[in-house]
């Protein structure tokens, strides 16, 4: 009996020895991922991503510390990040700690995810992400817990979503009519896109369906049909409601409105010009009058403001002054414009003069040199007349040159007379003693233009030849030194005075006095002759004009 106790005293102690000596074992731990408004992976790499680790299996009241580790690159673990939790556990329960974590912070954007994430054409999900889980306990026997994972998870992406070309047809209407809303979507991930309706911008919102975007990656349209809209309304609202969400106007309650002479001035100038716009408006009822002008810089329409429209069913007159047609100081090209009508308060029109005449208004021309006052002095004259070309340039550049070229009568040939600089100081440039070939047959309009940077910044008529010389010759009279000084001429005048004007040294042209007088009563050639006159190094003729 007693040995048979000694036995068994021993066995115990046995087996207290052992649970006392062996270490209890570690508690059970699981990681989980989850993100506010998404189901499934992947995860929205622009949102917070919650890790949940949840603790359960402890064999006694305990104080555990938890230290989770993670990164985006599992192939590049030195772009991490570690944050620390502690948690009482009891035995027989469980305790959940929640790690939020940011992939667009600071520390993670390098290496291979930093690129990722900055490059807007990568659209494909990111699957390296990596996290480590280490749990310990202030008992000295408690073996630590550990969990990693390498498997990419969760799977990350960017959240891109776009809609275009979202509309309602008809775009105008009442409560009695049946309406289709349209919307073309693009994503990254599927999703389900909410159609709301509203008797203005400011709701209330009403719930008209989903529609279900099903094509990752590329453009799909979705419709929404035959709606009805159980409200009166003046400028009815609709918006489209995913992962973001865009919001139109329409459809109008129908308003006749006309308009006629649009105007314009200047029809050219520079970006900033202070350009003037108008309009007559004739509605059913007060409106608001928006002008929107191509901007050749930014390739897009701007409003320029809008008119308030009052007097219904009367003609009014809307206007629209001092406007800069580009903020680019070297906008250049041909824009256009239009206007559009508006319930007071709305965002969109519900007409426009380009719906309803099928093309936009011309104008303004901008460009990056202008021209002022251009003129020609004296303005009739002949190919022999000495000429004084000037206008006043007006550009933003502190420097630029600019060539006047001249083209005779009848004439298509221009021909350079010279280039003139601007430098801030001199606004007005000026070309003197520009003359004409002499053997220009043709009488009427010449024409001149100036030139910049082979852009020609404008074409004007002058000056007017009403007359014209050939044939000039001269003969010695006998054996003598004197000489006769021969000249033909036509002319647009019945009766003209002609002069004689020489020079001695090919230098100096002095004014001879010596008048002849050309008369036709049909613009005929006639010859005039200065007899018996000295010597002349050269000679030309001019018309003697009071």
């Amino acid at each position: 009996m007693v040995q048979l106790g000694c036995s068994g005293i021993m066995v115990l102690a046995t087996i207290l020895l052992i649970v006392s000596a062996v270490p209890a074992g570690a508690v059970e731990l699981s990681v989980t991922t989850v993100q506010e408004g998404m189901q499934r992976e992947p995860l929205d790499v622009g949102k917070t991503v919650t890790y949940q680790v949840t603790l359960s299996g402890a064999k006694s009241s305990m104080l555990y510390s938890v230290k989770l580790s993670l990164g985006p690159d599992l192939e590049d673990t030195e772009i991490s990040k570690t944050q620390s939790q502690d948690i009482n556990l009891n035995p027989g329960s469980s305790g959940v700690l929640s790690f939020q974590v940011n992939f667009q912070s600071p520390e993670f954007r390098r290496g291979e995810f930093g690129k990722w994430l900055s490059d807007k054409n990568q659209t494909s999900a990111w699957d390296r992400a990596w996290f480590s889980v280490d749990v310990s306990s202030l008992n000295p026997f408690e073996q630590p817990a550990h969990m990693e994972d390498y498997s990419g998870r969760p799977s990350l992406i960017k959240v891109m979503e776009e809609f275009r070309n979202f509309r309602v047809e008809p775009r105008k209407g009442t409560s009695k009519d049946v309406f289709s809303y349209q919307v073309q979507v693009m994503s990254t991930i599927s999703d389900n896109i909410t159609l709301e309706v509203a008797p203005s911008k400011n709701g209330p919102w009403t719930d008209m369906g989903r529609r279900e975007y099903s094509t990752p990656g590329s453009w799909q349209t979705l419709t929404w049909s035959n709606i009805s809209l159980a409200f009166d309304f003046d400028s009815a609202a609709y918006r489209f409601t995913g992962r973001k969400q865009s919001m139109g106007e329409g459809p109008f309650w129908p308003v006749d409105v006309i308009f006629s002479n649009n105007t314009l001035a200047p029809e050219r100038g520079l970006s900033s010009t202070a350009f003037q716009f108008g309009i007559q408006v004739n509605s059913s009822r007060p409106i608001e009058v928006g002008l929107s002008i191509f901007d050749v810089s930014s390739k897009s329409f701007v409003e320029a403001g809008r008119r308030s429209y009052q007097d219904a069913g009367r003609w009014q007159s809307l206007h629209w002054d001092a406007v800069s047609a580009s903020a680019d100081p070297e906008a250049a090209g041909s824009a256009n414009h239009y206007f559009g009508f508006y319930y007071p308060g709305a965002e969109a029109p519900f007409a426009t003069t380009r719906e309803m005449t099928g093309k936009y208004f011309a104008g303004p021309d901008l460009v990056v040199v202008a021209l002022n006052d251009a003129s020609v002095a004296p303005y009739n004259g002949s190919a022999y007349t000495p000429y004084t070309y000037s206008v006043e340039v007006v550009t933003a550049r502190p420097r630029c040159e600019v060539e006047l070229q001249a083209a005779a009568p009848g004439s298509g040939i221009w021909e350079s007379r010279g280039v003139a600089t601007y430098n801030g100081a001199n606004s007005t440039l000026i070309w003197r003693n520009a003359t004409f070939d002499p053997s220009v047959e043709e009488v009427g309009l010449a024409r001149y233009r100036f030139v910049w940077d082979n852009n020609v910044l404008g074409e004007f008529f002058g000056p007017n030849f009403d007359v014209n010389f050939q044939g000039t010759t001269y003969e010695r009279v006998g054996q003598t030194d004197r000489f006769n000084y021969k000249v033909k001429l036509r002319s647009s005048y019945s009766r003209l005075p002609v002069e004689l004007i020489y020079t001695d040294d090919g230098v100096k042209w002095t004014r001879s006095s010596l008048i002849q007088y050309y008369e036709s009563e049909s613009g005929e050639w006639k010859e005039l002759v200065w007899s018996n006159q000295p010597w002349h190094q050269a000679v030309k003729y001019d018309v003697v004009r009071g």
